[in-house]
């Protein structure tokens, strides 16, 4: 916890199934390895944000707290930038980890610290789902809301600067095969279903 916080663990916060149910997932399966290094804390570049460094979020996973796992800014923090998976000597894919704890937090609809992350996954996710890629523009439009028109203005400058170097499309591009991209999307729908 952030500043050397403590809490007192009991039978109520701890949820003895989290931990196995965090291991069925790909990014868990090698949860029980971590030696408690401290490797991907002192990696992380997102680390001064998070109010927990990974490595304790996995020690929280190892003890089953899972409502102060799910409800942690860190799971949403992480920019995968595999810095912190690159240097673990026990080969933990610490942001593929951080993305099943986000799907599990969005399932067990635990409120996120930073409310517009489980919004930008999933408007992230339509969007690709619609065309294949990502659309840039249509996801900065999504995610407005209640910006300021002087914050607007300031993006929308940005976005002619890189439309003018070829960085950003106006219109969206497709994929060629949608058919493809689309069985993808059924067959993760059908999982989710499974669940």
């Amino acid at each position: 916890m952030k500043n050397g916080a403590s809490k007192q663990i009991t039978d109520q916060t701890r949820d003895s199934a989290f931990l196995e149910d965090v291991r069925k997932t790909v990014a868990g399966k090698k949860i029980l390895n971590c030696i408690q290094c401290g490797v991907c804390a002192g990696s992380c570049h997102a680390r001064f944000a998070m109010d927990c460094s990974p490595m304790q979020i996995i020690k929280m996973i190892h003890l089953g707290l899972k409502n102060d796992v799910l409800a942690s800014s860190t799971i949403w923090i992480c920019a995968s930038c595999y810095t912190c998976t690159s240097r673990c000597p026990q080969g933990i894919d610490i942001p593929l980890l951080m993305s099943s704890l986000k799907n599990m937090a969005i399932e067990n609809k635990v409120p996120a610290k930073i409310p517009t992350k489980p919004k930008f996954h999933k408007t992230f996710t339509e969007i690709v789902g619609k065309y294949g890629r990502m659309h840039e523009p249509q996801l900065q439009v999504a995610l407005m809301n209640k910006k300021s028109p002087k914050e607007l203005f300031k993006n929308a400058r940005l976005g002619m600067k890189l439309w003018r170097k070829g960085k950003v499309k106006i219109s969206p591009s497709r994929v060629n095969k949608k058919s493809d991209l689309e069985a993808i999307f059924q067959n993760a729908l059908k999982k989710e279903e499974q669940k």
